[in-house]
């Protein structure tokens, strides 16, 4: 092999990777919602050993900044409702048993309301759990849940950060694109493990982890891009354009 050629090569591939960061960069800031040859991202994540094996959303909308609340004040309903022997269903019964007893669960508790959005049902282990979101506005709140788990048919633990949305402007604010998100999820990429990116969404979301559940927090959520990844795992990207 001609090493002195192949030397030569992979300095034109890195200068022509930083070229075309450069150039996402000032195209991103300069004007909204840019196509980016989406071959030429693939090939530069790739490089760095991350997969993107999704769609990347090719439609989104600017949102507005929203303020959230967050209270502890339904645990002792929770705890009381968890000693009623009222919420059992045979284990082996259909995900949509399980569903409707989580509902039921959650109205008795008083924590059933638009916000809250069925997302799934899963078995972990011995357990199984209903998972749901919390939303504004049909837009998923990060970190926003509240899981339901049955333990051989029957409710034993429900486990929430459930944050109450209200409207903070109605002004909507400029959101940076997926492209420009996957971008920066690589620039923070530190180790050699290889990331298969599995969803992309734009949600609300607080840069935050200073909820206890002990005292009411107000505080405000703004546009980011919630990259799911790993079997699960989820990275929050800032997407407020300023």
């Amino acid at each position: 092999m001609d090493w002195s050629k192949a030397k030569n090569i992979l300095i034109v591939a890195l200068i022509a990777t930083n070229i075309f960061l450069l150039f996402t960069y000032l195209t991103k800031n300069e004007t909204d919602h840019k196509i980016v040859d989406k071959d030429v991202l693939f090939a530069v994540l790739e490089a760095k050993n991350i997969f993107v094996n999704t769609e990347i959303p090719d439609k989104y909308e600017n949102m507005p900044a929203i303020t959230i609340e967050y209270n502890n004040d339904k645990q002792d309903l929770i705890e009381k409702n968890l000693k009623r022997d009222i919420y059992n269903i045979s284990a082996d019964s259909k995900m949509e048993a399980y569903h409707k007893t989580a509902n039921q669960f959650l109205k008795d508790c008083q924590l059933f309301n638009d916000n809250l959005v069925f997302d799934q049902v899963v078995t972990e282990g011995k357990s199984t759990v209903v998972r749901y979101k919390n939303c504004y506005k049909n837009i998923a709140i990060g970190d926003s849940f509240m899981a339901v788990t049955f333990l051989h048919g029957k409710i034993k633990d429900a486990t929430r950060q459930l944050l109450t949305p209200t409207p903070k402007s109605k002004k909507k604010i400029k959101v940076t694109s997926p492209e420009e998100a996957l971008l920066m999820f690589m620039s923070e990429k530190d180790s050699e493990e290889a990331i298969h990116v599995e969803k992309m969404e734009l949600v609300f979301w607080i840069n935050d982890s200073g909820f206890n559940g002990e005292s009411l927090v107000s505080d405000t959520a703004f546009p980011a891009w919630e990259i799911t990844y790993n079997g699960g795992k989820t990275k929050y990207i800032d997407a407020y354009k300023a």
